[in-house]
């Protein structure tokens, strides 16, 4: 599997292949209903995910300026890094994408 590039604000970080104790630390974050939100969950994958490279970033994560849609990818790219989630196949759209709208590489009958 290859690595992934992910984004937040003006940091590009790239993310090798997860280990298994990085996939056993999402797990829970996962399946757990914690009340911390979609945010809150995502920063805690992203924060799993960096601490094994980058780990002062992983500390500082909420002192980036960026958008909840530069989270979703990033965290949707992390999912896919550990089984999670499968690869979009070609002409699908990536976890946390809109699909191309309508007449932009579509046909309608």
């Amino acid at each position: 599997m290859a690595s992934k590039q992910i984004t937040l604000g003006h940091k590009v970080w790239t993310i090798r292949p997860l280990t298994l104790k990085q996939v056993q630390a999402i797990e829970p974050v996962l399946l757990a209903g914690d009340g911390k939100g979609v945010v809150g969950t995502a920063l805690a994958i992203l924060r799993v995910a960096l601490s094994r490279d980058f780990p002062e970033d992983a500390n500082c994560l909420e002192d980036f300026e960026t958008t909840t849609d530069e989270i979703s990818l990033a965290m949707g790219d992390i999912l896919q890094l550990g089984g999670f989630l499968r690869s979009p196949m070609p002409g699908e759209a990536s976890a946390g994408e809109s699909p191309a709208p309508i007449g932009v590489g579509s046909i309608r009958a």
